[in-house]
């Protein structure tokens, strides 16, 4: 829900053409007060990443791209995105069971999952309206904007789901089971994206662990449940490749994004101006459809170096991913659910552009922040909550 804003105009990019406040927006302000004033200086070195991120658009809005109301809300946008990143890292030093945010995460796919359930009966919870809505019908949205804004939710769920504590038989069946409400509302968003992606996690996240502990019942019924999933998806799959087996025009906005890159890769256009100044020269473009690839994206408007710097944090939470599996020897569920879900968000960053955009950046951000932070601990000895009953 957005707070004062009356602007009623649609402006397609990684945040309104104004800026904007949201509900979220206020939550993550309130909580991050609450650990400034607890423990300021260890609470926020999980901002320093960010510090090359910060000096650069210091830096090109100073020399480069000026002042505009649309360009401050993109990097107000950014900007809470580094904000929630950190705050990831805080919540993992306070929650050493790596139990509260997992199980928040938990709720968030049982609530989706329930909206899809009131939709079907005739009761949505929310109402899809615009141009693209009749192209949406017979697909789940949940409590998003669009199905593939609530496969990529149901994605980030199903990572959380795949590293809640286990050491318990409750534990261990609530986790397979908000697993499978996750799968579910993925394969009723009818996102191929997002299904291939949570395939490959399911499938990478096994494979890991087996390497570590030997095959057990648990990866078999993990690997039975990803089966049944793309069993059951097959027939929308078939018919979403038939309607549009070669993509619509995203060849065409490639082409318009290698363009602008070339002629602006050192400032790039500016955040959140893609579709504002890029429309200049396509007509697709101007009519709010920006390049499917939220690497591109990000270079067209923050230039080579502003989007290697946007992208650091997270790569720096990979390389530690590495090191944690290895240093565990596969047996660091956190570092086990970043690498088994890099494939699957490598083909949405490639294929869309929505990961760039509010709250699913956001949760990006938190996600990748909570689970880096996890990683080291787990490689600094915190007990692993997934022993115990998941035998």
């Amino acid at each position: 829900m957005a707070l004062g804003n009356d602007d009623k105009r649609i402006y397609v990019g990684i945040a309104p053409d104004i800026p904007t406040v949201y509900t979220y927006t206020v939550v993550i302000a309130a909580i991050a007060l609450i650990y400034t004033l607890q423990a300021p200086r260890q609470d926020w070195r999980g901002l320093i990443p960010w510090t090359p991120f910060f000096g650069w658009i210091l830096l090109m809005s100073v020399f480069s791209w000026g002042f505009s109301a649309r360009m401050s809300s993109g990097i107000l946008h950014l900007t809470l995105g580094a904000v929630v990143f950190a705050i990831g890292i805080a919540a993992a030093r306070r929650d050493p069971d790596g139990a509260v945010l997992p199980w928040a995460f938990a709720a968030v796919a049982w609530i989706q999952l329930l909206a899809i359930a009131f939709a079907a009966v005739g009761l949505p919870l929310r109402h899809i309206t615009g141009p693209q809505a009749p192209d949406l019908v017979g697909r789940a949205t949940g409590l998003t904007a669009h199905p593939g804004e609530l496969a990529k939710v149901l994605f980030f769920c199903a990572m959380f789901a795949l590293v809640l504590p286990r050491s318990t038989r409750s534990q261990l069946w609530a986790s397979r089971l908000t697993l499978g409400a996750a799968l579910l509302g993925i394969s009723l968003s009818q996102s191929r994206t997002g299904l291939v992606g949570v395939l490959v996690l399911i499938v990478g996240f096994a494979g890991l662990e087996a390497v570590a502990s030997g095959i057990r019942r648990t990866h078999l019924m993990m690997l039975g449940a990803a089966a049944l999933l793309g069993l059951v998806s097959l027939p929308w799959l078939i018919a979403r490749f038939s309607a549009d087996p070669t993509g619509g025009a995203r060849g065409h906005l490639l082409g318009v994004a290698a363009r602008l890159i070339r002629d602006h890769w050192w400032s790039g256009l500016g955040p959140n101006n893609y579709v504002a100044l890029g429309g200049a020269i396509d007509k697709l473009t101007s009519s709010g459809v920006p390049v499917h690839n939220a690497l591109l994206l990000s270079t067209a408007e923050l230039g080579v170096l502003g989007s290697m710097a946007l992208w650091l944090p997270f790569v720096m939470v990979v390389v530690r991913a590495v090191s944690g599996v290895i240093s565990s020897k596969g047996r660091d569920p956190a570092a086990r659910v970043i690498l088994a879900s890099l494939p699957g968000l490598l083909l949405i960053l490639l294929t869309g552009w929505g990961l760039l955009q509010a709250p699913v950046y956001l949760i990006f951000a938190l996600a990748f922040g909570y689970l880096g932070a996890r990683t080291q601990q787990t490689s600094e000895e915190v007990p692993n909550p997934h022993q115990g009953a998941a035998s």
